[in-house]
């Protein structure tokens, strides 16, 4: 499992929207962040290090590919987030977030679909 912190998702982000990402593509699209060119060379060799970027050498510079798709890396996300918070319980998290009311009409209904599509043996995708 790979962990990615909260700025090096944003550099995913960037890379996930359009790959492959030079350098200096990164650098534009991370611009409003405030961080220097070296926090953001920090961060890409990080993500390279975790396995979570590849590069390919093209002139004096990289192109910058996602390893991983932004499901996978979603998916992880919320494995993590479920066990450290909710100690792997996705029910006791549901039932969270429906007793706190935060839950939208069209969002339990979505919820209630998927789970009869999930009875019923169904694929929801």
């Amino acid at each position: 499992m790979i962990s990615i912190s909260e700025s090096e998702w944003q550099v995913m982000q960037v890379i996930w929207s359009s790959p492959p990402k030079t350098l200096p593509e990164i650098l534009s699209s991370l611009q409003s962040t405030g961080w220097s060119k070296t926090t953001i060379q920090t961060y890409l060799a990080r993500l390279v290090k975790k396995g979570a970027l590849t590069t390919q050498r093209q002139g004096k510079g990289y192109l910058y590919y996602p390893a991983l798709s932004q499901a996978q890396c979603q998916l992880e996300e919320s494995k993590s987030f479920l066990h450290r918070v909710y100690g792997g319980s996705l029910s006791k998290m549901v039932l969270g977030f429906v007793e706190s009311g935060s839950l939208s009409q069209k969002e339990l209904e979505e919820l209630k679909e998927l789970v009869n599509q999930q009875e019923e043996g169904h694929d929801p995708h």
